[in-house]
């Protein structure tokens, strides 16, 4: 008899208690966020002696004990997730934008661009029926006011949105720094604790839980390499977090020679078509940051997540390219981004806007006003010393504006004051089809509404299905890591009865000593 059976049932109680710690630590975090389901590895103990020739027959092991705490997890599950949960950030971030862009066109509507030069075209109709009234070339100019305002609305909504997300962008550059500088110091904690032979489970958790916050905003890679350093990469493997440091990001503006000639802060500057910087920004109003590496100063080539939604809403141009000046000489690159976001519907409203300029003011610079004076009058006045910016600074020409006699209505003065035929020139304009590719001016519209439309359902679709996605993927990785209170409660019965039955065997060997040790007399008594 010896006290080999007193510390097997020691152990026994030792492993079972701490079966009872882990099940209860689990059932009380079964709602926590990014919380990673615990089981003890247990191993038995060898036997006392010594393994050899001579060692005692039918040698039994010294017990039990815990070897680790294991945290459930599937790696490849929460690469998949990571991935997935991305782009769901990306295409949640386009649908509801180009949502929003499609509010600003407000088509079909009364108030909608559509709408509004139907009613000047119909304006027009009736000037040609009464050139001489005053009353009638007021609606007129009253019409083309309203087509101008239209213009000007859609295209201040568009730039304030673009604004929006470039203060958006900014946050998430902060938030992705904020996140990276939290995991680098939960790095540090967790290699000190278990440099002790201490297992840092809930710590690794909140890490986790961190790196899946942070793919929803950027392309996310995590991994533990050989010797435990914990590497964090985004934007296609770029690092951010290296155990302990972290290379942050920061923003900037863009120093692109645009036809001005001149970059974000009014200064003229050189251009490379062959850097990414002014690729990456082609086609970005001033002002617009450029996200790059703090230490390196090298453009962020972002593959997906909320960043990447971000910037194509901010920056893509649908494939569009713009012919800029540098050095003097007239260059045209095309932009890299071929998404069709902000500046792609900045670029046509322009496009709208010159060809209404332009053919009303080519007609409208040939006529006679009512008055009888030929002084080349535009209707629509262009922007003074823009080539570009069309819809933002397009109106009715003072001109006309302060007197409605400069309404020309006829080539021939001898006409006046009810001749017509410029009137109907400028109407043949409404189904002119070699005005645009696509057509006319309404079928520019319809075209440009329709991509819209498809563009903005498709990314709607892509949203809802990622996010059915991302869903069944979580509830897989629950499935493997989450707490399932019946399994908790199953091994708080099996470790309940475990320490009792061990509990029992200590008091099986102590009666058993008190037998040899107390009620053995001497021989003879």
């Amino acid at each position: 008899m010896s006290f080999y059976g007193l510390e097997i049932a020691r152990t026994g109680i030792f492993v079972n208690r701490k079966g009872l710690e882990v099940t209860s630590h689990n059932v009380a975090n079964a709602s926590t966020p990014g919380y990673t389901r615990q089981v003890l590895n247990v191993k038995s103990n060898p036997p006392s002696a010594k393994v050899g020739f001579y060692s005692p027959k039918f040698q039994v092991g010294m017990g039990a004990d815990v070897q680790s705490l294991e945290q459930i997890r599937d790696m490849f599950l929460d690469i998949q997730y990571r991935n997935e949960y991305s782009r769901q950030g990306e295409y949640e971030i386009k649908a509801d934008n180009l949502n929003f862009i499609e509010s600003i066109f407000n088509e079909p509507s009364d108030t909608g661009l559509s709408s509004v030069i139907d009613q000047f075209f119909s304006s027009l109709q009736e000037l040609s029926k009464n050139p001489e009234s005053l009353t009638v070339r007021a609606l007129v100019r009253q019409r083309g006011q309203a087509l101008t305002d239209a213009i000007h609305k859609m295209y201040k909504q568009l730039e304030d949105l673009q604004s929006e997300l470039n203060d958006q962008v900014y946050d998430k550059i902060l938030e992705i720094n904020s996140i990276a500088s939290q995991i680098a110091d939960l790095n540090q904690q967790i290699f000190v604790l278990e440099l002790r032979g201490e297992k840092a489970n809930d710590l690794r958790d909140q890490r986790n839980l961190l790196v899946d916050k942070l793919s929803k905003i950027v392309d996310t890679t995590a991994y533990e390499d050989k010797d435990g350093r914990f590497i964090v990469q985004i934007a296609g493997g770029e690092t951010l977090v290296n155990h302990f440091t972290v290379y942050e990001l920061e923003t900037d503006k863009s120093k692109i020679m645009r036809k001005s000639g001149f970059d974000s802060n009014g200064l003229p500057t050189g251009f490379n078509p062959d850097d990414p910087l002014s690729q990456q920004n082609l086609y970005d109003v001033p002002g617009l940051f450029v996200v790059m590496w703090k230490d390196t100063g090298q453009v962020l080539n972002i593959k997906s997540g909320e960043l990447k939604g971000l910037l194509d809403m901010r920056d893509g141009v649908g494939g569009l390219s713009e012919d800029m000046t540098v050095n003097g000489q007239p260059v045209d690159v095309p932009n890299k981004n071929s998404f069709t976001g902000i500046p792609y519907y900045l670029n046509r409203l322009n496009e709208f806007a010159q060809k209404l300029i332009e053919k009303f003011n080519e007609l409208h610079t040939q006529g006679w006003s009512l008055n009888g004076q030929n002084t080349s009058i535009n209707f629509f006045e262009p922007p003074v010393g823009q080539t570009f910016f069309y819809a933002r600074y397009i109106k009715v020409s003072d001109a006309i504006m302060n007197d409605l006699n400069n309404i020309a209505t006829t080539y021939d003065a001898s006409s006046l004051p009810g001749g017509n035929d410029l009137v109907v020139d400028m109407l043949k304009l409404r189904n002119d089809t070699s005005i645009f590719k696509e057509g006319k001016f309404e079928d520019f519209l319809k075209s440009l509404i329709s991509n819209l439309g498809v563009d903005s359902q498709g990314a709607k679709n892509f949203a809802e299905n990622q996010k059915v996605m991302v869903t069944q993927l979580d509830n897989r990785r629950q499935a493997v890591s989450g707490v399932s209170i019946d399994e908790e409660m199953t091994n708080l019965i099996k470790y309940q009865h475990g320490f009792q039955a061990s509990a029992r065997m200590i008091n099986a060997f102590d009666e058993m000593l008190d037998v040899l040790v107390n009620r053995l007399g001497l021989v003879g008594r």
